[in-house]
Formats: C-alpha cells, structure tokens, sequence
C-alpha cells in the first residue's frame, strides 16, 4: 500500500512537471515584443552578415516563424480560435431559418434544449463581432493556458458559457457570441496574473488588472443604462465575471490561494481608482 502511494506520488509529481514546463513555453506579449525589438535593432548587422555569407538568410525570417509560435503555442486557446473561424465561415452557407435555430433563447435553458445553448458559444454576427472576440479570446486566454494548462482552460471557457447563458436567461436575453466565455477568462486573469502587460489596447502597454476592469465597468454602465440600439449581451458577460467566483472551488489549494491574494488585489485596485477619481472628479 505503502508502495503504491509512493508510486502515485511520483507520478503526480512527475505530471505536475511537465504542466509547468508545458506553461513556461506560453511566451509573454511582453517577451515576445521585446524580442521583436531587438531584432529590428540588430537587422542592419544580421543583413551585412548576410550578404557577406556569415549567417544564414532564413535568420532573416525569424520575426514571421516568432509570431507563428506566439500565436500558436497556446494550442487550446488556438485550437478556440480555430473552431470560432470555422463555424463563421459555415454560416456564410446556412440558411437563415437553419441559423436561427442555433441562435440561444432564455426559454431553451427550460426546454432542456442544449444544442442552441452550445452553437451559440461559436456563432458571430458580423466580422467586427467576430474580431473582437477572437482578439479577447487570444489575449486572455493564453495568460489563463500560462498559468493553468489546457486541460483546466477548457474548464474554465466551457464553465464561463454555460454560467453565461443560464445569467443572462435569468434576465430574458439570449443571443450569439463566445463573449460570455470569455468574460470568464477575463474575470480568472485579472485574479491569477493582476500584473500580466498587454499591448491589447492599440498597442499601448497596460496591466491586465485595468483592461480586465475596463470591460467590467462598460458592462455594468451598459446594464444600469442601457441604450436603445445596444446590442451587446451585458448580462452574458456578468454570468462570465461571476463565474470566476464558482472556478475557484474547482481548481488546486494553490491555485485557490493565489486568486485569493488576486482578489485582494483587485480590491485594493478598486479602492484606490474610486478614491483617485473623486478626488480628480
């Protein structure tokens, strides 16, 4: 008995391993722009290097084989994005009565009618819609796929949508779009990586605690005042906020412990912009 404990032991030891080795190749936009930086600094030598026969020509190429390893290197986040592209091009093919049958109602969560439920999760409305997500989606979810596996983030994205639709049904609003999803990938970031810098915002550097609370605060604004022609499931995205609070109870101690310390954060973050504004305002 003994032995066996021990055996099991090791394995998870051994297992955990290869998850932190996994995670530690998930590179940082951070690391990745700072490589891409320096390769534009060192260009003019590496090109009379070049020429001169010194190096090698498809060194040249390295920024083209860099963000193609950058972008897929998560492999589940990449493997969502994938599958979002896909079922948007299908639309392009179905017909409307065919769509419509996919697109999630509050009335099916009842009707135990699951299949719209799911399919909505990958559907889009235009490619504005669909860019917009699929740009989330890569930005939150490789720094969830960093810190968690991937095993762990298909929890977690599954988890956010179903919370999602079952919220957002609560209040009489159904719809398409993975956003809801990763409104849960936001709300798990900002509480396990506070400090993460993304160029998401145009290109400008910023922690992921203030772009994560930047989506949060639009969403609430556009529940407590609404506008006539919004179309944006804000209730959908409030279900994917809250699920953060249901997957720390499904993760490890240590993770737990670390989005506790996150949620600290977070708080302390609030505080100090609720302070600065009311002074400033």
């Amino acid at each position: 008995m003994f032995k066996d404990q021990a055996i099991q032991g090791i394995s998870s030891i051994k297992n955990n391993k290869v998850i932190f080795d996994m995670n530690k190749e998930i590179e940082t936009e951070m690391k990745f722009i700072w490589k891409q930086l320096l390769f534009i600094l060192k260009f003019p030598f590496l090109l009379i290097m070049v020429i001169f026969r010194k190096k090698d020509a498809k060194e040249l190429f390295e920024p083209i084989s860099d963000f193609w390893k950058f972008v897929t290197e998560p492999k589940v986040t990449f493997g969502l994005m994938l599958a979002i592209i896909a079922v948007f091009i299908a639309e392009i093919f179905m017909s409307s009565e065919f769509l419509e049958s996919l697109v999630f109602q509050p009335h099916q969560i009842l009707q135990l009618n699951f299949i719209p439920m799911i399919s909505s999760w990958f559907l889009h409305a235009n490619l504005l819609h669909l860019t917009g997500n699929l740009l989330a989606l890569f930005v939150f979810g490789r720094i969830i796929e960093k810190r968690f596996g991937p095993g762990k983030t298909l929890m977690i994205y599954f988890v956010s949508a179903i919370l999602s639709d079952i919220i957002a049904a609560l209040f009489g609003q159904g719809g398409i779009g993975a956003s809801g999803a990763i409104a849960g990938l936001i709300g798990v970031a900002i509480l396990v990586d506070p400090f993460y810098i993304s160029f998401f915002m145009a290109g400008i550097p910023l922690p992921i605690i203030v772009l994560g609370w930047l989506f949060i605060i639009t969403d609430i604004t556009g529940i407590l005042i609404p506008k006539e022609f919004d179309n944006i499931g804000h209730f959908a995205h409030l279900g994917g906020y809250i699920a953060a609070s249901l997957i720390f109870f499904l993760v490890t101690p240590e993770e737990r412990k670390n989005m506790l310390k996150g949620l600290f954060i977070n708080i302390g973050f609030v505080v100090a912009a609720v302070i600065l504004m009311s002074y400033f305002g």
